[in-house]
């Protein structure tokens, strides 16, 4: 029997694994790293799992994660540097842009100057902590400006954590496009944006493929070295534009969604 190693938060752990705990336990010995309960003894450092599974994006994860790919040969999924680049926009957008992935204008300015487009949504810098996406919506001489209200609160504070801002231009879309890739398959699903419906679940439904958005989540996953993502398009004038990308996406929203993740893992473990 194959042994898997989980390593995860306490928030991932009660609301977004359960189904795919009790089916991967059905088919594997399971070993939970929870990072608030993280117990490492100096003494015994040796791991003898499989494979590993990132299910979180704190710093002692991250930490971990590092750590067994330096010392041991044991596939991670997904790797540090891929979980790194997922949640650091500025370094995403870079990356992103030089492979020739169609994204949005996007600027870091201090904190005061704006960009040099009208029209933006302005995002946290290193996408990290669990929370919930509260839009600060505004017109500027009738163009539309977006902040993340938490994007706000790193930077107006009395001990700031960054002196800058990650401005985004605003894509003006019909529909927002989440495309899941897990291994070499890819899923597709289409909801209303957002700000046009904050239910995100209440429009989404399951699309054919779109060969365009294959290409572009195959090289996004090699050039972040991702095995596992979600991927956000909007679309404007014909033109895809690859607007958020996930180390960490809930598989839950996809059909069997558990049970696919639970199988990749286990094919990627090593013999």
């Amino acid at each position: 029997m194959k042994k898997v190693g989980i390593i995860i938060d306490k928030y991932h752990l009660e609301y977004k694994v359960t189904d795919f705990l009790k089916y991967l336990n059905s088919k594997a010995e399971v070993k939970l790293y929870i990072e608030e309960s993280f117990l490492v003894d100096s003494s015994n450092l040796k791991f003898d799992e499989d494979i590993f599974f990132v299910k979180g994006k704190g710093d002692l994860i991250l930490g971990l994660v590092k750590f067994i790919e330096e010392e041991t040969s044991i596939p991670v999924i997904n790797s540090y540097k891929g979980c790194w680049l997922a949640i650091n926009r500025f370094l995403n957008s870079v990356y992103l842009k030089e492979a020739g992935i169609p994204i949005p204008d996007f600027t870091l300015n201090p904190k005061g100057i704006l960009p040099h487009f009208k029209e933006f949504i302005i995002k946290n810098i290193i996408d990290q902590k669990i929370y919930k996406f509260k839009p600060i919506v505004k017109r500027e001489n009738g163009h539309l400006q977006v902040a993340d209200e938490r994007a706000l609160l790193e930077v107006d504070t009395k001990d700031p954590r960054y002196n800058y801002l990650y401005y985004q231009k605003f894509i003006k879309s019909k529909w927002e496009y989440k495309i899941y890739g897990i291994g070499d398959k890819v899923y597709y699903y289409k909801q209303l944006p957002i700000l046009v419906n904050s239910n995100k679940m209440e429009s989404r439904h399951q699309i054919d493929e779109i060969p365009e958005l294959k290409e572009y989540c195959y090289k996004a996953m090699e050039i972040m070295d991702l095995k596992l993502t979600s991927l956000d398009f909007l679309k404007s004038k014909g033109q895809f534009y690859l607007t958020d990308i996930n180390c960490t996406p809930n598989f839950n929203y996809i059909k069997n969604g558990p049970k696919i993740v639970a199988d990749f893992l286990l094919e990627q473990a090593k013999n």
